[in-house]
């Protein structure tokens, strides 16, 4: 498949600023990062699914990206389009008629926003193509096209708003979408298993695997995912001293949120607060002056975050 540039599962190490040739889609499996597009900040965290244009410019403030796993794809669109496009056009192979790729790139184009909630559709379409793109059967690149198909449809309408992923119809579901709502409010109080069980009126049992199903994480690893998310914020917006942070949140004492916060992020509070403050005037400039990543780089980075560390 010719339009396909790199495609994968696995790690990413670190994401300087660039931009492709292409269009890229990526599906997070496991990680909480901070991505930059066009120097606007967006989480970019487990269950959700990210995607850039090949004029957009995208990447990392953090020298380090923290633990994670992606499923990724990128690919070539009709034209390359170093500048922004209205609409723009998708290789013909895939199917589409104009009307088709008018719409699909009109959504695209005009969305300020690149991370999105993935449906259980889109969780399950892109290990699916990833899985047959590392495939060698013959009808390989029939199955794949299909495939591809099917994410962009999808990720039109997760982009656009007008999808309704029919899993939190019942009543022990909402109430778990409410202590969600809960847990992201006041994550600094105590919070045991058995205490949000009590409150969705549920065993710790089935609280495990709604809360799986919802946010593609255990009860416990989502509220230390909010913890750590509020104290990015608060190290990023405010000079309140880290210990005083440590303990908004949640934490106990200051050396467990900092072993904590290095564990998640890569990095101590101090280092986060030096580098998440966004980008400089200087910084700026330099990101609206690169150039497309060569696709014989982009191999070889994907090559390397593939590869298995020795043993």
């Amino acid at each position: 498949m010719n339009k396909i540039i790199s495609y994968g599962y696995f790690p990413i190490k670190e994401l300087n600023p660039h931009k492709n040739k292409g269009m890229e889609i990526t599906y997070v499996e496991k990680g909480m990062m901070e991505w930059m597009v066009e120097g606007q900040p967006e989480k970019v965290e487990a269950g959700s699914v990210f995607f850039t244009l090949p004029w957009q410019v995208h990447g990392s403030l953090l020298p380090k990206e923290p633990e994670n796993a992606i499923w990724h794809v990128l690919f070539h669109l009709e034209l390359d389009y170093s500048t922004p496009q209205t609409l723009f056009s998708f290789t013909h192979d895939l199917g589409f008629s104009a009307e088709e790729m008018g719409i699909l790139s009109k959504t695209f184009a005009s969305s300020e926003q690149h991370s999105f909630r993935a449906t259980t559709a889109m969780r399950g379409l892109m290990p699916a193509l990833i899985t047959e793109l590392q495939s060698t059967h013959d009808l390989r690149e029939a199955h794949a096209n299909t495939l591809l198909r099917a994410v962009l449809v999808e990720l039109k309408r997760i982009v656009a708003g007008n999808v309704v992923d029919a899993e939190t119809h019942s009543l022990s579901e909402q109430r778990v979408q409410d202590l969600i709502t809960d847990l992201s409010a006041n994550c600094g109080q105590h919070w045991t298993l058995s205490s949000m069980a009590q409150l969705c009126g549920i065993r710790r049992t089935q609280l495990g695997k709604l809360f799986q199903r919802l946010t593609n994480s255990t009860p416990t690893e989502f509220l230390f995912r909010i913890r750590i998310e509020r104290a990015k914020t608060q190290l990023r917006r405010t000079n309140f001293r880290v210990i005083d942070i440590a303990y908004d949140c949640g934490y106990g004492s200051s050396q467990y949120f900092a072993n904590a916060f290095k564990q998640t992020v890569g990095m101590t509070p101090t280092e986060y607060r030096k580098f998440g403050k966004g980008l400089t005037g200087g910084e700026s400039s330099d990101w609206k002056k690169i150039q497309f990543r060569s696709e014989d780089e982009e191999l070889r980075r994907v090559k390397a975050f593939s590869e298995k560390p020795a043993q």
